[in-house]
């Protein structure tokens, strides 16, 4: 019964995934398309005409999703924030991916949500998107992923905020499998790998991607991400107590950062400077930066976590210089921060989510368990299954041949029958009538029918490849030689002849001498009108053996050969 479900599930997956490969792996391009000409569109009118134009010919619901998740990014980098437009959008193409029963639409809008409530910092609300994204990508088969670097790199992204460096590593090195060399985009994806070895002491290696970044991202012209390099190579110095280095690093980064306007790098490059400045001692350099950096990360609502932190420092400072105002600013400040980063990506959300992580790893482990245990029984099931189907195959078969045998004995024990009583009736019709010459002609009639059937049979027997054939050949033939005229039957025949031909059988003795048994049966049979045909099957012979005795009758008595046939 559970087979049965089992395979009765298999159905419906198979019935709505009726879309074809190529219009999937249509859709899949006309998305990475997109994604690659997005960072180039300048307003609202010019996404919507590019959409129209890309989607249209697409099945309408895919382009529904596509459009949404599309518009709905679009709006959220123009308000730069969460706002209700785009919330509203990636919640109604995920409602839709779902209807249509599409795993590669679904993990890809998942992911983008994901995404922008991650980017906003809403991060324990991109907790469960990321995961649902995380197994889809489990169950997908890696040719559907829709914008797979993008999908990997994101989730990386996602995991190394959650502190789980190590399969990180793995999703950041699955996205460098699909980017191109010397891309931006590449530049990116080195940079956090750099970032993963970095949070993990690994320091020659994390040096080395850094050094990669800039590499690359000096190729590409992908000046933030060369400033962010730069930034973490400090690090790196920074922990060689090369104070020096890191400063200078750090002060490229900030000039690149504040001419491409990006406020948050700027903040996390003053942030990481004021450090250096406070480990030499430098107090005013660093309050200076960090007051800089505060008005900075006052401009942007998702960037609390990054003022938490800056007013953490300055707090510090206020109480290391005793400045008395300023520390009680500051714990004013971190207080109203605290309340607002509870909802948003505090430290103490952070710790949650990770645990929240933790345990759905756990579990995670647990259903992969379970499924494969679940695969096992299944396939053991499966294989129950197909040996019972296999045994009931083999079984109607073995019955099936048994009946055509059984059948086939039976039909053609029926026309053996039928044959027999053929003969035997012709044989007592003959007796009744005294075996009479008029009965005899007959009788031999009868007897050429007779034999014509059998010789039919015998060749349809050979036609066929049934079991019982050549038992039935053996006795069709048996009955077919019974109907010859063999020596007895002659003589019978004879006698009867020679009684209602008496003058012709003298005359055939006395003028043709040396007429054997064989020349006479011939002579006989002809008498009574049969044809050489006829008599080829009454005797036995081929009608080119007739012929040829006939011939031989010709050449023997040439002149009187007429006579033969006549009473003369």
């Amino acid at each position: 019964m559970k087979l049965l479900l089992f395979l009765l599930l298999l159905l419906p997956s198979s019935i709505t995934a009726q879309i074809s490969s190529s219009d999937v792996q249509s859709e899949k391009t006309i998305v990475e398309r997109l994604s690659k000409h997005y960072p180039n569109i300048k307003d609202s009118n010019e996404l919507n005409l590019t959409l129209k134009k890309e989607l249209s010919p697409l099945d309408n619901k895919s382009s529904v999703i596509i459009t949404n998740v599309f518009t709905a990014n679009f709006t959220a980098d123009v308000k730069d924030e969460l706002n209700s437009t785009s919330d509203s959008l990636f919640k109604e193409a995920l409602q839709q991916t779902k209807q249509i029963n599409r795993t590669d639409l679904e993990l890809w809008t998942t992911t983008q949500y994901a995404f922008y409530l991650y980017t906003y910092r809403k991060y324990e609300a991109s907790f469960p998107f990321f995961i649902a994204s995380i197994r889809n990508l489990d169950k997908i088969d890696t040719q559907l992923i829709i914008s797979p670097c993008e999908t990997y790199k994101k989730i990386g992204f996602f995991l190394m905020t959650n502190g789980d460096y190590q399969t990180a590593n793995t999703y950041l090195l699955a996205a460098k499998k699909y980017v191109l060399p010397n891309s931006s985009e590449l530049a990116s994806i080195l940079n956090n790998l750099g970032m993963v070895s970095l949070k993990t002491n690994k320091l020659a290696i994390a040096e080395k991607y850094f050094n990669e970044t800039i590499s690359v991202a000096t190729a590409s012209k992908d000046q933030l991400t060369y400033a962010k390099a730069l930034g973490n190579i400090a690090e790196i110095k920074l922990a060689q107590k090369k104070h020096d280095e890191a400063i200078k690093l750090l002060h490229t980064d900030i000039i690149i950062s504040k001419k491409l306007d990006n406020t948050k790098n700027t903040i996390y490059a003053m942030v990481s400077l004021a450090k250096v400045y406070l480990t030499q001692g430098d107090v005013t350099k660093a309050n200076e930066l960090l007051h800089e950096a505060e008005s900075y990360a006052a401009s942007k609502t998702y960037l609390k976590s990054s003022g938490y932190e800056i007013t953490a420092l300055i707090l510090q400072i206020a109480k290391q210089t005793g400045n008395d105002k300023e520390e009680l600013t500051s714990r004013r400040n971190l207080e109203a921060l605290r309340e607002t980063l509870a909802e948003m990506d505090g430290q103490d959300v952070i710790r949650k989510v990770r645990w929240a992580m933790e345990k759905e790893k756990l579990q995670f482990g647990i259903d992969n368990e379970k499924a494969k245990r679940q695969r096992e029984t299944y396939g053991k099931l499966l294989a129950l299954f197909g040996c019972f189907l296999l045994i009931l195959v083999i079984f109607f078969i073995v019955k099936r041949f048994k009946t055509k045998i059984t059948t086939e004995k039976n039909e053609y024990d029926e026309k053996i029958l039928k044959l027999t009583l053929d003969k035997e009736t012709s044989e007592q019709k003959l007796q009744i009538n005294h075996q009479t010459l008029q009965s005899y002609k007959t009788f031999l009639s009868e007897k050429n029918e007779q034999i014509k059937e059998l010789e039919g049979e015998i060749a349809n027997i050979k036609q066929t490849s049934s079991t019982y054939s050549d038992n039935y050949q053996h006795k069709i033939q048996e009955l077919l030689n019974s109907h010859l005229l063999d020596s007895e039957s002659w003589i019978a025949f004879k006698t009867s002849f020679i009684q209602n031909y008496p003058q012709y059988y003298q005359h055939l003795t006395k003028n043709f001498i040396g007429l054997t048994d064989s020349h006479l049966r011939i002579i006989f049979l002809s008498k009574l009108e049969m044809s050489n045909i006829e008599i080829a099957r009454i005797l036995g012979l081929t009608v080119d053996a007739v012929k040829k005795a006939k011939h031989r009758l010709r050449k023997k008595y040439s002149e009187d050969y007429a006579s033969l046939f006549d009473e003369g």
